[in-house]
């Protein structure tokens, strides 16, 4: 089956977000949901609505009071979060990625005493995993790593894990995604919508998977998560000093070309990678570091998964020739 084209929407703007006040906080699932748990309740921070009621997660990610959360998760800042044993931080703004929509928060004065920094797992395996919710860890399982879809309002094309969860009744905006050890692997920010049309054929093999991937009793929510190699990137350049995330960039834009499944190359930056490795508008792009291009979703995705400074070999059709050019991928901020 073709890759679904999606739009993401901020998940608290269609997820409701009741009070919580007065219900009781979720307990972990089996043994191995236990331990996850126990090994991150430490990191995590609870943040307010403006009435005071719970409404979004923060993760703790380094020793000098920094947190990540998505902006679903914000209403207001700074504020005043809760840990666990009823610790409460003083959070504010100190960074933000406009490509991922995730907030770099910093605590003031902050006491590190015995609160270990989430660890973040460098791969996500199809499975189980634990969703940690402003009411306590909800069972989730991940049944796609790679499907692309489009951030808002970035308009970036980014590789996205879907995970299924039992929602009992829980706000899950900008909730915090755990492997079965306690490894980060993702920070819940979007739910899907289709932007195509899908043919009935289509249809069909989505209720067969949906159902292929079905568990539990209760109703189910899809949301989608950046994975770990790009929350990893975020991470990473929210600990420098100047709290700035490189992503990759070659320098050039493309377009859906005239013919079935055809990218065409249509602008190039001066100086880019692209314009130094020979590229030039019109060819047509045929393969990206060995995986066959099919439409310009695959190709916008896989490129947002490059490290910068990593190579990039593409196979491109111009004038009735095949040619294959390599590039070192670039910070986007070079060429942009």
């Amino acid at each position: 089956m073709s890759s679904l084209v999606a739009s993401l929407v901020l998940m608290s703007q269609v997820l409701a977000q009741e009070p919580l006040q007065t219900q009781p906080l979720l307990q972990p699932v089996g043994a191995y949901q236990s331990a996850a748990w126990a090994s991150v309740v430490d990191s995590l921070a609870v943040l307010p609505d403006i009435a005071g009621n719970p409404f979004g997660v923060a993760v703790l990610i380094d020793d000098r009071g920094y947190f990540v959360a998505h902006t679903s998760s914000l209403v207001y800042e700074p504020l005043t979060a809760k840990m666990s044993g009823g610790v409460e931080v003083k959070l504010g703004r100190i960074g933000y990625d406009k490509e991922t929509q995730l907030v770099l928060l910093g605590a003031h004065n902050w006491v590190p005493e015995k609160r270990q920094p989430a660890r973040l797992a460098p791969t996500v395996k199809i499975g189980e995993l634990m969703v940690a919710t402003v009411r306590g860890p909800v069972r989730g399982m991940l049944t796609s790593d790679s499907r692309p879809g489009l951030f808002l309002p970035s308009q970036r094309y980014v590789p996205l894990a879907e995970i299924q969860f039992e929602t009992k009744d829980v706000p899950v905006g900008g909730a915090i995604v755990f492997d079965n050890s306690g490894g980060l692997v993702g920070i819940l920010g979007a739910v899907l919508q289709p932007e195509m049309p899908l043919t009935s054929e289509q249809r069909f093999e989505n209720a067969q998977q949906q159902a292929k991937n079905a568990f539990g009793p209760a109703g189910l929510t899809v949301a989608y998560a950046l994975g770990p190699t790009i929350l990893n990137r975020v991470v990473e350049g929210f600990k420098r000093d100047d709290h700035k995330v490189d992503h990759p960039s070659v320098g050039f834009f493309f377009k859906a070309g005239s013919g079935p499944g055809q990218v065409v190359v249509d602008e190039i930056t001066p100086g880019s990678p692209c314009d130094l490795a020979g590229v030039k508008t019109g060819d047509l792009i045929m393969m990206a570091n060995g995986t066959p291009i099919a439409n310009v979703v695959d190709l916008a995705a896989l490129l947002f998964a490059l490290e910068p400074g990593s190579e990039l070999t593409m196979r491109l059709y111009r004038k009735g020739d095949q040619i294959d050019v390599k590039m070192k991928v670039g910070v986007k901020t070079l060429w942009n």
